[in-house]
């Protein structure tokens, strides 16, 4: 603000210097003019004329006075001069001095920015901002689907990682039951080796067994042993989870007094549950066992069928 100031006073006093040195010139030429022309005056001519040199002289009479004055009189009075001193010119303009340094050669203006240009120039800038901002977004929402992705790749591993490891402790459990059982099949067989067969001690009262037939001719014990066994299995045992029309053999292992103590299955076509329903229906109640004694077998071999006529044919 200062310097443009600065600018604008050296500029007033410019327009001052010039046309004082134009007037002051223009006096020198015109006196420079007056010079010469006096100069270049020529000398008067005298001119001679033949004869005697003629005086005369002016003869003015009293009524020519009167006649003078009078007219004087009744001529009109001249208007009072103003005899005041002319104006005095102005002073020329000094230029002031600065206590600051004078810029020798005035700065350049600087040209005014196009207002188009500015708004072409606004408009890319808030252009490249929002692409910008829209790059951010996009790699934010890519990096929060790859996190994602990830999370459930992780969650996908554990849970397959939890099923492993409960299905390892399913097989555990099952090949311990299993070992137990045969730990417990040999130690009851060392002791039946040993010992002679002991008496079954009494028990509840059961409700006798039928010794029932299949209208065959064979009278043997083992016959109507094998018989009882496969009336006790099959009243025990849930036909409604059983498919039609398909066999399941098994074997199971019993202690004497006609408890179940294993279950497996030699060639059976049942699903998981209906396997269940038929190891579940020899486990429910002891075997038969009293009066079956001399025919007493620690492994039968037993077909569960629905309905029955189809394991028969």
């Amino acid at each position: 603000m200062h310097a443009d100031a600065i600018r604008q006073e050296v500029g007033s006093d410019d327009d001052l210097v010039m046309p004082v040195v134009m007037a002051l010139g223009l006096h020198v030429a015109l006196v420079l003019l007056l010079l010469l022309a006096g100069w270049w005056q020529p000398a008067p001519t005298v001119v001679s004329v033949a004869g005697p040199v003629v005086e005369a002289s002016l003869a003015v009479t009293p009524s020519d006075v009167a006649a003078a004055e009078k007219a004087m009189e009744e001529a009109p009075k001249p208007e009072p001069v103003d005899t005041a001193p002319p104006p005095q010119p102005l002073p020329a303009p000094q230029p002031e001095v600065s206590p600051e340094e004078v810029q020798p050669v005035p700065q350049e203006q600087q040209p005014e920015p196009d207002t188009v240009d500015q708004e072409a120039v606004a408009r890319l800038a808030l252009e490249q901002e929002q692409a910008r901002e829209r790059e951010e977004q996009e790699a934010r929402q890519r990096q929060e689907q790859i996190d994602l992705t990830e999370r459930e790749k992780q969650a996908e591993a554990e849970r397959k990682q939890r099923l492993r490891e409960q299905l390892e402790a399913v097989r555990k459990e099952q090949e311990d039951a299993k070992r137990r059982t045969r730990m417990e099949e040999q130690r009851l067989q060392q002791l039946a080796d040993r010992q002679p067969a002991p008496q079954p001690q009494p028990g509840p009262p059961q409700p006798p067994v039928q010794a029932g037939g299949n209208n065959g001719v064979d009278t043997d014990l083992r016959a109507k042993y094998v018989v009882a066994m496969n009336q006790t299995a099959k009243a025990n045992w849930n036909r409604a989870l059983a498919p039609e029309n398909v066999a399941c053999k098994v074997r199971f292992t019993q202690i004497p007094g006609g408890e179940v103590i294993d279950v497996s299955f030699v060639s059976c076509g049942f699903d998981a549950q209906a396997r269940e329903s038929v190891e579940r229906a020899l486990r429910r109640t002891p075997m038969p066992y009293s009066g079956f004694e001399p025919v007493f077998a620690r492994q039968i071999d037993l077909t569960f069928c629905y309905p029955e006529e189809a394991c028969q044919q």
